[in-house]
């Protein structure tokens, strides 16, 4: 078998990931292959993918995975340090809106993700404690900062990354979809290039995941961070594609007819370029 890993840095690479299990799901049906999934006698199969973005992004899928991996509701006696009546309150989860006929009402890309992915799949990235004190991660070199510190508590491909690697027969390769811009095209491309320290013969083939019209306000920050993440990917990747919408998008095909207002529609978007 000759496995691929997937990494997502971003909300926009996570928009264009949603879709892109999607299909893999639709394709596969009952019968997935090695390349992708996890192939384990007991255990369910699931996206050999890691998925990485802020804590407001992930909606409903970050509580849902959170409640699974607490269990229930009752407190360890030997653990816990009231001997009183307890009670716990939990913020209901977000509601799903996963009607596409009404793609502007979907607030999250796990809104409309089927896939079901492995609890140590998600993982949360703040600049809170090394970068942004609001917890963002604005440009490219915050995010770097961020990877940096979070690197410096430990080796950051331990864990489930490590795990994924280790279960791979023959490990053919790494596909990478970030952010081509802000804080998590930092972060991606600090962790692509930890990647190929370890895995200096291995295949990269990085997706950057752009919108085409950016706030106005940010919109020279964010260039300049898309050229510093080309120059920076191109040392590491084997390979990079960008994905970025047509301006505007309707004038690609006559008979393509896409309404989208200020580029808020990402679901539309992230449909349209998923690989």
């Amino acid at each position: 078998m000759r496995e691929v890993i997937t990494l997502q840095f971003g909300e926009n690479a996570n928009y264009v990931g949603a879709h892109y299990w999607n299909l893999q799901e639709a394709y596969a049906d009952e019968h997935r292959t090695g390349e992708l999934f996890t192939q384990r006698s007991n255990k369910p199969s699931v996206p050999r993918a890691l998925v990485f973005d802020a804590v407001g992004n992930f909606g409903a899928q970050a509580l849902e995975e959170d409640l699974q991996s607490t269990g229930n509701d009752e407190i360890d006696e030997d653990q816990a340090l009231w001997a009183g009546a307890k009670e716990v309150h939990r913020q209901p989860l977000y509601p799903k809106h996963t009607d596409s006929t009404q793609p502007t009402r979907m607030r999250f890309w796990s809104d409309f993700a089927q896939t079901k992915l492995s609890p140590h799949a998600m993982h949360v990235v703040s600049g809170v404690e090394f970068g942004n004190s609001l917890g963002e991660m604005n440009t490219f070199q915050e995010g770097l900062q961020v990877f940096a510190g979070t690197d410096s508590r430990g080796d950051v491909l331990e864990g489930n990354f490590r795990a994924f690697a280790e279960e791979c027969d023959h490990l053919q390769g790494f596909q990478v979809l970030a952010d081509a811009f802000g804080g998590f095209a930092g972060y991606g491309s600090a962790f692509m290039a930890k990647i190929r320290d370890e895995y200096p013969k291995t295949p990269i083939l990085l997706y950057s995941v752009g919108r085409t019209q950016p706030a106005r306000q940010l919109r020279n920050v964010q260039l300049m961070d898309a050229a510093i993440s080309v120059a920076t990917n191109s040392e590491i990747v084997s390979m990079s594609v960008p994905l970025f919408t047509p301006t505007p998008i309707t004038k690609l095909n006559a008979h393509i007819h896409i309404t989208v207002s200020n580029n808020e529609n990402v679901y539309t978007l992230a449909a349209f370029l998923c690989p």
